[in-house]
């Protein structure tokens, strides 16, 4: 190789190197999201079952970045996991059973607060169910 060849090799190997060095990174816009959800919260339920209180822990799913777990959701007991799916503000419960119950339904994050409306269903009664929780 002559030496013009190499000096010209140097500086695209330097060139390419500064490039992609600065390239600027961009957050998961999704954990991003749902770092807000992530935490404990005191929360409370109401339906034509009667009021619910009860400490939910929402933590991050490793199945996806846009996902949560929530822990005791609806005072369903410890070491029972509701999925429910990060958007913005947003999240989509997945629909799940948990001791028997289809849990599924929607809620949003707004002021450092958290509201949900939801549906229990035993195969025999479909319960809807309104909640809110805050840290």
């Amino acid at each position: 190789m002559t030496n013009q060849k190499k000096i010209v090799a140097i500086i695209m190997i330097a060139f390419f190197s500064i490039f992609y060095g600065c390239e600027k990174t961009e957050p998961d816009v999704a954990t991003t999201d749902r770092d807000k959800f992530i935490g404990t919260w005191i929360a409370q339920s109401l339906g034509s079952g009667g009021p619910r209180n009860f400490t939910l822990t929402i933590t991050a799913s490793n199945s996806a970045p846009d996902q949560v777990l929530m822990n005791n959701f609806d005072g369903g007991g410890t070491n029972t996991f509701v999925p429910a799916n990060i958007n913005g503000n947003t999240l989509s419960i997945i629909r799940t059973v948990v001791s028997g119950e289809t849990i599924e339904g929607s809620g949003a994050y707004s002021g450092g607060n958290l509201s949900f409306t939801f549906t229990i269903d035993d195969g025999q009664t479909i319960e809807n169910r309104t909640g809110t929780a805050h840290k």
